[in-house]
């Protein structure tokens, strides 16, 4: 009985890799949860778990070729999405540690110009980022992040759904990230010459 679920997730993975979008959804049906499961598991995270699911399966259908030479699809797949959550955790420690570093460094009175231009210049693309949200997502975003405000208190505020809000929180982080992603590696450049 596994030979023919063997064949049949290799026939499955063969017609992915020429480019079959049905195949593909009935693949992703059939093992996000399972990424989403590993990646809460590793980030403690619903926000990141499903970013890091989506980031997989996309990898996965940009890749598609390679399908055809897998023979065992559990295997590479969690590969596939240990490397993605590795790379988001490295990236979110980064960031914290270089935020921390900045923070800690403008405290002090013997503070140098080079941190003060790092950090500006972080905020400065955070903000941009910020600037650049939907009115909506903008609003959640300030309110859960800089107000301190938690989901429902923003729900009952702007007088919309949690769901919504959880919507609008995931959509606005999402694109912080990505507008983030390219320039804030710039500032981590930035500050391991200073620190190394």
């Amino acid at each position: 009985m596994s030979n023919i679920h063997i064949n049949t997730e290799k026939e499955l993975l063969i017609k992915v890799a020429n480019g079959d979008e049905d195949a593909f959804k009935n693949i992703f049906n059939q093992y996000r949860h399972k990424i989403y499961s590993l990646s809460m598991y590793l980030t403690h995270s619903e926000f990141l778990a499903e970013e890091i699911t989506q980031e997989v399966f996309l990898k996965i259908w940009l890749n598609k070729a390679q399908l055809k030479d897998v023979d065992y699809f559990t295997a590479y797949l969690k590969t596939i999405a240990s490397n993605v959550a590795s790379n988001y955790l490295k990236r979110i420690a980064n960031e914290k540690i270089i935020l921390k570093r900045l923070a800690e460094e403008s405290s002090e009175s013997n503070e140098t110009t080079a941190n003060t231009v790092i950090y500006n210049e972080y905020q400065e693309i955070l903000e941009t980022a910020i600037r650049n949200l939907p009115p909506q997502q903008k609003k959640v975003y300030i309110l859960s992040r800089q107000e301190g405000l938690k989901q429902e208190e923003i729900a009952e505020k702007m007088q919309l759904s949690i769901y919504t809000v959880k919507e609008y929180m995931k959509n606005a982080l999402s694109s912080i990230r990505r507008y983030m992603g390219n320039r804030i590696d710039l500032a981590i450049i930035l500050a391991i010459q200073i620190y190394f």
